[in-house]
């Protein structure tokens, strides 16, 4: 019964109201989009349950902080978050006119290899930036990413993908088969990889212990490819910029459990030292740490 309302009830309710405001935000320009995204999330978001998991998360990750800034950036991250949902409708216009990819050493590197390599991003800015920042530079990445539950709503995303960001698998079994074949056949991968993990490799994030995904380490030392880490960030003026900040060269490293956890921590630490520089564009509503 409880899926019959799921599939036949829920899921349809959903879609129709995705749908109603997707087309309210195509018809309006971006910059009015994300204003009335912004009024929406800043309305309704302290009065979700996920709000109470963004607060305490903030209260974990910064507890120097008083309650004052812990606020103030609570509120920016659910205006971020409704200028995400708006951006959606206008994806073709933040590819074509609105990401700068910066030109460095590490871009060069990453995005001119003849071999493959993997690519590090996070749940950041927009978290469809590091996607389409690699789209622009290159034909030859591929992602695995989480879908939404509703299948409604899933395929019309993945539709969204397919003609604005890279080529993308699904966070499943057999989306990261395909996407390890895609990587063996020569293709170069990019994944935002800071979530916490039933299991995985338990990492220090925050002083705090943290499960997050082996795959880029054991794909690096495994092929002794390269891992570079690149995060987006949304300017004064909503435009975006991507950078690649880092990279670690697994070419001399063993293949073993003590590599991984190296590999791991690093890019944990990147991920710390980044969402300090930018807190309030960070997605702090998934449980990072199953605090309760």
């Amino acid at each position: 019964m409880n899926k019959f309302i799921k599939y036949f009830f829920r899921y349809p309710i959903e879609f129709i109201l995705f749908i109603d405001f997707f087309i309210l935000f195509k018809i309006l320009p971006l910059n009015f989009s994300r204003i009335i995204g912004s009024l929406i999330a800043t309305g309704i978001g302290p009065l979700l349950p996920v709000n109470n998991i963004a607060k305490k998360n903030l209260e974990v990750a910064f507890p120097q902080e008083n309650k004052e800034w812990h606020n103030k950036v609570l509120k920016e991250i659910w205006h971020n978050f409704g200028c995400i949902i708006a951006e959606y409708a206008h994806l073709k216009e933040i590819l074509d006119k609105r990401i700068t990819v910066i030109d460095n050493n590490y871009s060069k590197d990453f995005f001119d290899s003849k071999t493959q390599n993997i690519i590090i991003s996070a749940h950041s800015s927009n978290w469809e930036i590091p996607g389409m920042s690699c789209r622009i530079k290159s034909d030859k990445i591929s992602a695995i990413v989480r879908e939404p539950n509703n299948p409604l709503i899933r395929h019309f995303l993945i539709s969204l993908r397919k003609k604005y960001s890279v080529n993308c698998f699904s966070k499943n079994m057999m989306g990261t088969k395909a996407l390890i074949k895609n990587f063996q056949e020569g293709n170069s991968i990019a994944l935002l990889a800071d979530q916490q993990l039933s299991s995985g490799v338990n990492v220090k994030f925050f002083n705090q212990d943290m499960n997050i995904s082996a795959l880029p380490a054991q794909m690096a030392l495994k092929s002794r490819c390269k891992i570079f880490l690149g995060w987006p960030v949304r300017k004064t003026n909503n435009d975006f910029e991507f950078e690649i900040h880092e990279c670690i060269d697994s070419k001399n490293l063993e293949n073993n459990e003590e590599s991984i956890l190296m590999i791991s921590s690093k890019i944990s630490l990147f991920y710390e030292k980044m969402i300090k520089k930018y807190p309030d564009q960070y997605f702090w509503f998934h449980n990072r740490w199953k605090i309760r």
